[in-house]
């Protein structure tokens, strides 16, 4: 580690701007006459996303309670987006310590390989994520 940097220190605040920037979304969501105007749309007609990418979308912003409520309802934790990606290649590619550490202690599967073939170690390294590799 770089004297003066702090990795753990920017971690908590990228996780903190994450959710603050999740909460302002959720209040003009609120507000929005699209979401006065959805009260009255039929269950059916609502727009629905599937959990795996809810998931990966948790992961992405650091929302531990959010990717432990779905691995608690059973979501794979190696789920992957179209391109193969986990949420485990994601935090190797974003230098996410915090959630490369939690998933791999919830049992990522480390070897996982997207469909170009690379695991999240591949993609840790060829993003110049050094404090992953190490």
């Amino acid at each position: 580690m770089l004297s003066g940097i702090n990795p753990l220190s920017d971690e908590v605040n990228r996780q903190s701007s994450a959710i603050a920037k999740r909460r302002e979304q959720l209040r003009r969501w609120d507000e929005s006459e699209t979401n006065r105007e959805s009260s009255n749309i039929k269950i059916s007609q609502r727009v629905k996303f599937q959990q795996a990418y809810v998931f990966l979308a948790a992961c992405s912003s650091t929302d531990r309670d959010e990717v432990e409520k779905l691995l608690q309802r059973g979501l794979d934790i190696n789920t992957s987006n179209i391109d193969g990606l986990t949420a485990l290649h994601q935090a190797c590619i974003d230098n996410n310590l915090l959630m490369v550490e939690y998933l791999l202690n919830r049992s990522a599967d480390i070897n996982c390989q997207d469909n170009e073939g690379w695991t999240p170690l591949h993609a840790a390294a060829s993003c110049g994520n050094i404090d992953i590799v190490k």
